[in-house]
């Protein structure tokens, strides 16, 4: 006696589906029900499904998890936002599907960010706390021990526990001049009471003071512990992983690694150079997670552009892109001790996907001191699938769409956005005739 076919919300169909989570890399269907994944197979039966996604010459992975970005747009101005991004333009419309603001705010004004900003999101939205008490929605955040709130900081975690996972601080001028190791200590105090972990941004871009190179040491092996992170990871900046003079990792780094450390690129306006890059990288030192800290600033003049830039500026170092997916999905996923809700395609868990185009050609990738490194293969967005519901990206941050530069230029004339001069397609349009979504009778 024939039997139904299965009913199906969404298929997307004929991908190359990556799951790192899963040891997946072949060419197979994703069907989602009631906005969870039903099936990770080969030739899935759509008679019965509402819609399909033609995913032919795209890749498929869980929904890319984006460890350190700025996303409290609206809570510093009313209007002409130069600092922070919504939460959306860092996620779903750059085919990100959640994003962790890493310390925007504080105790003292999380709040507005937890009621007003992660409930206007589709992107899944999680927080850490800055140590300083109003974040960095006013820079210098810690000039003295008096922007510090132990109480009140843990108190704001414990009170929101599904969005707040972590606390964020910054060895950055003028608080480690003024307060040394002790800043990072204060932050690691409030993490270790309230039960989570602590994310640290190593290397002094507010004045490069030699006290940041004494402090980074002691940090890694002193203060850090089992399941904290260490964000810039790839800077060359006084007080990073690189100490000027000889240029060798630091020893402390690998001992913090062994310690259960997590280490994390947090690409940001000033935070990544290609020469500290590459000699960390060389000296087989490879970060766990890739992150964009994108700032409005950073969005659209760059360096940052969007995370699949980021993960292209990766790439373009000698990491794998199968090696970037995971480090975007499976291994912050991880680190936020979320593996069984986010980071995968396994059955049952939200169906949070991204799909991606991988793009051959020549292109150049730039850092905010003006140094380039080239790559052969750059990541375009094609489309997020946030819950189940398919969340198509926008243009993109340059004048002609998602992808790098492909000449010497780090900027292009707005005209040449509908235009392919230079080698530089109008390449949105394309990807978009390209995913077609159809509706079918069940």
């Amino acid at each position: 006696m024939p039997t139904d076919s299965p009913s199906y919300d969404l298929v997307i169909s004929g991908g190359r589906v990556i799951d790192p989570a899963n040891a997946i890399d072949s060419s197979l269907d994703v069907a989602v029900k009631d906005g969870r994944i039903a099936a990770v197979e080969a030739s899935i039966d759509t008679s019965n499904t509402t819609r399909i996604i033609d995913a032919a010459g795209f890749v498929v992975t869980p929904g890319l998890i984006d460890l350190h970005t700025h996303v409290a747009a609206g809570l510093r101005k009313p209007a002409g936002e130069d600092l922070m991004v919504s939460p959306d333009v860092a996620g779903v419309i750059a085919g990100v599907t959640t994003v962790v603001d890493a310390g925007s705010t504080g105790a003292l004004n999380i709040g507005g960010f937890v009621n007003s900003v992660v409930p206007q999101a589709i992107t899944r939205v999680l927080a850490l706390i800055n140590v300083g008490s109003i974040g960095v929605t006013s820079i210098p955040e810690v000039r003295s021990a008096d922007d510090i709130n132990h109480a009140a900081a843990v108190e704001a975690i414990q009170s929101s526990p599904d969005v707040i996972k972590g606390v964020k601080v910054r060895m950055v001028s003028p608080g480690i001049t003024a307060l040394g190791i002790e800043l990072p200590a204060a932050a690691k105090a409030i993490a270790t009471e309230a039960g989570v972990p602590v994310m640290v941004h190593v290397g002094d871009i507010s004045a490069q003071d030699p006290v940041a190179a004494e402090l980074t040491p002691r940090l890694l092996t002193g203060v850090l512990t089992e399941g904290d992170i260490v964000t810039h990871t790839l800077s060359a900046t006084v007080g990073s992983l690189l100490p000027e003079a000889s240029g060798l990792l630091l020893p402390e780094a690998r001992e913090a690694r062994a310690n259960g450390v997590y280490f994390d690129v947090g690409v940001g306006g000033s935070n990544f150079s290609f020469e500290g890059a590459r000699r960390v990288i060389d000296q087989g030192f490879i970060p766990d997670t890739i992150s964009s800290d994108i700032t409005a600033m950073s969005r659209f003049a760059g360096p940052v552009f969007s995370l699949t830039e980021c993960m292209g500026k990766v790439m373009s170092l000698g990491i794998s892109f199968e090696d970037a997916i995971r480090m975007t999905t499976s291994k912050p996923a991880e680190i936020l001790g979320m593996s069984d809700e986010i980071g995968s395609l396994s059955v049952g868990v939200g169906a949070d996907i991204s799909i991606l185009e991988l793009v051959e050609g020549d292109f150049k990738f730039h850092a905010s001191n003006g140094a380039s490194g080239t790559g052969t293969q750059a990541i375009r967005p094609v489309l997020a699938v946030r819950d189940g519901i398919p969340m198509p990206s926008d243009f993109g941050p340059r004048p002609w769409g998602w992808l790098p530069s492909q000449s010497d230029q780090f900027a292009r004339p707005s005209q040449a956005v509908d235009s392919d001069d230079a080698g530089q397609p109008a390449e949105n349009a394309q990807a978009a005739a390209a995913v077609t979504t159809q509706r079918t009778d069940g």
